[in-house]
């Protein structure tokens, strides 16, 4: 997306409606397969892997907020909708993550 041709955030926000769903599919689907890979069992790699797993969750939970920040009136509940679906499972990934971190310590 080339964002140094849009000159207001009602143009930005036309411009993410489009782009969003694709993206956040895109980085839900990269987390699914990479944090479905076996978890390293040595304490650098086992780190690296739930650090790059919590990674994926910050990235996807900001474009769930671009997400919201979009929506209009129209697209709220759809949108809204799908994010709270997607909450849910970046909440459970948290969750899963924090008891990963809880073993390690």
């Amino acid at each position: 997306m080339k964002t140094k041709n849009i000159k207001t955030l009602k143009a930005l926000k036309n411009k993410l409606k489009k782009t969003l769903p694709e993206k956040i599919s895109s980085v839900m689907q990269s987390y699914e397969d990479f944090s479905e890979q076996p978890v390293p069992e040595d304490a650098k790699g086992f780190t690296a892997h739930h650090n790059a797993c919590k990674s994926a969750v910050v990235h996807a939970e900001t474009l769930l907020k671009l997400a919201r920040w979009t929506a209009d009136e129209e697209t709220a509940a759809p949108v809204l909708a799908v994010s709270d679906n997607l909450d849910r499972l970046l909440e459970e990934a948290e969750a899963e993550n924090d008891r990963y971190q809880d073993e390690e310590d």
